[in-house]
């Protein structure tokens, strides 16, 4: 591999990766970040008040700005689904060498679940050192006044060094920085390459290609295609933003996800969702979604296992699953964007910084370990490590090596206009969060719904958030 020109390449993409990306957090907030955190407890502003005598206390060279001075407290780290990614432990570990005495925890949650937890720890003045969460959800935390201002916290050289548009969603209306990204996702298509090249398939770029893949392997006793159904449907909801952009008009995924636009039955855009329902419940009935009538309530440990034992041909997935994939598989995995209706349609996809924060409430000595904590996974070696873990960086300031085939796939696709952050209406509100992730499809192909059900119950959603 080309080492520096991969590295200039990455570096130079990654910085232009997010043009015109939105910020819902922002656009939400009827409120400054101040006087939001005016409305926590007495004993929440007490703490703050500490914690800015703190900062004050640092910026003049006091006696908290000696590593040697400093107390650390425990790095409690809440929001992982399942166990940590690899970059996360490293960094963990860098924490621990230069300080011996911090203890580390990971509460457990999962996917449905991980906001709740953290609100919950938060709320009772039990918070954890750090929250790790969604960047475009990451506004329910500051939105409430969950969330301390890092800006002059973080060192301005890391600070400086972050993809200006993964840190767009992570700011207030007042330049504020409530949460770090370190890497980010999207949702995208993985597919067993040697399967595809002894079936002679090309990539698909319709529905009726992708369907005819599907097809023939089913000929065969294969499945076309698994996906974590129990908890991430929104990824399959991914193949309506650009048909919404297409056949509605621009900006009309983004308005959807924003609960601008109406998605009622009979409407433009409710007329193109139910459209994407019905596709996808034609793939299910026809017995292509793996294990078959139990598709819709799929583990994402089941549709992972079943893609890497080559008992389906693709997975819809998030595009850090690579890091688990990769090591499962035996076979080379090759990526592409959903097929659309037609050829003419392009595909697009929502993008998702995963980011941490500290809370609002945390004690002086849980923000120093914080901070050491953020400041490890900006070094280059943490970096490195979520490249080598098959993950998309988020510092653009540094030289990578080792990036597998698929990775680089991964990032090209990630380096154009076709991705964009903040399509998804998981961020309207924690209950459409619920919606799409867990009922979308689940709901009228499991008969709970019918389609025009599922789009009423959708639209109830928005309207309940306040959307006109």
């Amino acid at each position: 591999m080309k080492k520096k020109s991969m590295a200039v390449i990455l570096t130079a993409a990654l910085i232009l990766s997010f043009t015109g990306c939105g910020n819902k957090g922002t656009a939400e907030s009827g409120t400054t970040a101040a006087s939001q955190e005016e409305e926590v407890s007495e004993t929440g502003k007490e703490e703050t008040d500490t914690k800015d005598d703190t900062a004050e206390a640092e910026s003049a060279g006091g006696e908290t700005e000696s590593g040697e001075d400093k107390v650390y407290g425990k790095l409690t780290i809440s929001g992982f689904t399942g166990n940590p990614d690899q970059y996360a432990v490293d960094a963990a570990a860098m924490v621990t060498d230069a300080h011996p005495e911090v203890e580390v925890e990971y509460p457990p949650c999962d996917t449905n679940t991980r906001e709740q937890v953290i609100k919950t720890a938060i709320s009772a003045g039990d918070p954890p050192t750090l929250g790790y969460y969604w960047g475009t959800r990451v506004n329910s935390f500051y939105d409430n006044g969950m969330c301390l201002d890092l800006q002059d916290l973080i060192d301005p050289e890391l600070l400086a060094g972050i993809n200006e548009q993964m840190l767009a969603p992570c700011k207030g209306e007042n330049g504020e920085i409530y949460a770090i990204p370190v890497k980010c996702v999207y949702h995208t298509c993985y597919y067993n390459k040697d399967l595809f090249d002894k079936y002679g398939f090309e990539e698909p770029q319709t529905w009726d290609e992708l369907e005819e893949i599907f097809k023939t392997l089913k000929a065969d006793d294969i499945f076309g295609f698994s996906t974590n159904s129990a908890s991430m449907q929104d990824c399959l909801y991914g193949m309506t933003y650009g048909e919404l952009d297409a056949k509605v008009g621009p900006g009309t995924a983004y308005g959807v996800a924003n609960g601008d636009v109406s998605v009622a039955p009979g409407t433009d855009a409710g007329n193109v969702i139910a459209e994407c329902i019905e596709e996808v419940k034609g793939w299910y009935d026809a017995g292509y979604w793996y294990p078959g009538d139990g598709g819709i309530n799929c583990t994402p440990d089941d549709a992972n296992a079943a893609f890497a034992q080559g008992r389906c041909a693709v997975i819809f997935n998030f595009s850090g699953s690579l890091g688990t994939l990769v090591p499962m598989c035996d076979f080379e995995i090759g990526t592409f964007l959903k097929p659309t209706s037609e050829v003419s349609i392009e595909s697009k996809e929502n993008t998702e910084p995963d980011v941490f924060f500290i809370p609002s409430n945390a004690t002086p000595e849980q923000i120093n370990t914080g901070v050491a904590y953020i400041e490890a996974a900006l070094s280059q070696e943490i970096q490195q490590s979520v490249v080598s873990g098959n993950q998309i960086p988020s510092m653009t300031i540094y030289e990578y090596t080792d990036m597998t085939p698929v990775l680089e796939e991964v990032i090209d696709i990630f380096n154009n206009s076709q991705i964009e952050a903040g399509l998804n209406p998981t961020r309207t509100s924690s209950e459409m969060q619920t919606f799409i992730k867990q009922q979308i499809f689940a709901a009228p192909l499991g008969g709970q719904m019918t389609i025009d059900q599922t789009l009423e119950e959708m639209e109830r959603i928005r309207l309940a958030v306040g959307g006109q």
